[in-house]
């Protein structure tokens, strides 16, 4: 009876929207939050190398890692290859028609690959075993499991994850042979990055100049614009992608591009955190979560909220430990520098021989002084003066008249005059 996808999809019917966009006019929203809040995002990290689940409030991403030896393309015949694959059939509303799954698809798929691909965040060159013979070729394989909003931030995250999570077996190429090493004989090796992008999406409505980020399912579907910025942690912008129908001026990109640069910077140090945490966590005994664990949420999951504010607060505690410090610093300094007045007290004046380092004209003055005759300077000057002073010019003719100015030669310049008038 229903063949369109979007009369069971949240947020798609026309009541849902007036009542949405009147909720951003008065700057409030359903989950409580701030316009520029986020949501907390969680991490959990499987048994195999590669696995990751992310969460971001309700939505909820599984992503995979593999690799493989093939064949690079002859374009680029000494870089490995990287493939992005997205499958969303895990949402039943998102699959009710093939038009939608095909947009949702492939709007996501685009997206992630300009994130990852063509801002070549991993060193492809790395991942090469014999020029136009061999190379590495890494998937990633993102489920999705649930969707409440904001799922391209939450797939960005999951690949970013689980690729630095990744770990690859070691090959040897000798007479055109390939070995690969098991893990028992040598340790695995993980991928080599160039930058690490994360994605940070905002929603633009018509009725508040307001933009909110990290949108709900609601609020992203009777959004008017949708803004995707994608930063590294240096601070670069990789993507950028807005579209929809309400104006967005200069103004209001540049002010969800600071904000976008910062959040980026944060999930990435999040990210690495994590990651030395399960390191820690693989060296004890039956502690690393397994697949059924992550699905049922049994396994450990790393808050972003919580290890954030570990760490704000270890350094406001090294902050305060330094301000503890100043005031000894202080003392010790007021100390050395009455020692030092003291010391310079108890030091007879001596008088200093201004001979060496005065000026002659200074000197002269001071001796005939002592002779008795006192001369100041001002009356030397005219004289020195009088002195350099050169006869006037001569040259003119028995008639009275000047004589012209010998032209100047094109080669000479002002310098070799002068140069040839001392001489």
């Amino acid at each position: 009876m229903f063949m369109n996808a979007n009369l069971f999809e949240p947020g798609k019917s026309k009541p849902e929207r007036s009542f949405i966009q009147g909720a951003v006019k008065q700057n409030t929203r359903f989950d409580g939050r701030k316009s520029n809040e986020f949501r907390d995002v969680k991490l959990t990290f499987g048994a195999d190398w590669g696995t990751v689940a992310v969460s971001i409030g309700e939505t909820k991403v599984l992503a995979q890692v593999s690799c493989d030896i093939g064949t690079p393309s002859s374009a680029r015949a000494n870089e490995g290859t990287l493939f992005l694959n997205v499958d969303i059939k895990g949402v039943a509303f998102l699959d009710e028609a093939q038009a939608t799954h095909d947009q949702r698809f492939l709007t996501l798929n685009s997206l992630l690959e300009r994130t990852f691909k063509s801002s070549r965040c991993l060193d492809l060159e790395s991942l090469c075993i014999a020029v136009e013979q061999s190379v590495w070729c890494v998937r990633v394989d993102i489920n999705v499991l649930n969707h409440d909003g904001n799922l391209y931030d939450a797939s960005t995250i999951a690949a970013l994850a689980a690729l630095m999570h990744f770990r690859r077996p070691e090959v040897s190429y000798v007479e055109e042979e390939i070995r690969t090493f098991s893990e028992r004989e040598r340790e695995l090796l993980p991928l080599l990055f160039l930058h690490y992008p994360v994605s940070v999406t905002y929603c633009v409505y018509k009725s508040s100049s307001q933009p909110l980020v990290d949108p709900t399912l609601l609020e992203e579907n009777a959004a008017d614009s949708v803004i995707v910025l994608s930063f590294n942690s240096y601070q670069e912008l990789c993507t950028l992608n807005a579209g929809g129908t309400a104006p967005t001026n200069v103004r209001t990109i540049m002010q969800c591009a600071r904000s976008a640069a910062s959040r980026s910077k944060a999930l990435v140090q999040f990210i690495r955190k994590a990651l030395e945490l399960d390191a820690e966590r693989r060296q004890q005994p039956n502690q690393v979560a397994g697949l059924v664990d992550l699905l049922n949420e049994s396994a450990p999951q790393l808050s972003f909220k919580h290890l954030m504010e570990e760490q704000v607060h270890t350094e406001e505690s090294k902050a305060d430990q330094i301000s503890g410090d100043e005031p000894m610093q202080l003392q010790e300094t007021v100390a050395e520098e009455q020692t030092t007045e003291t010391s310079t007290q108890k030091i007879p004046e001596t008088q200093i021989d201004d001979s060496s380092w005065l000026p002659q004209e200074q000197n002269l003055a001071e001796e005939q002084q002592v002779d008795g005759v006192q001369l100041s300077l001002k009356q030397e000057v005219p004289t020195t003066a009088k002195a350099g002073k050169s006869k006037p010019n001569r040259g003119k003719n028995k008639l009275g008249k000047k004589q012209p100015p010998t032209p100047r030669k094109q080669n000479q310049s002002d310098s070799e005059e002068e140069v040839t008038q001392i001489i």
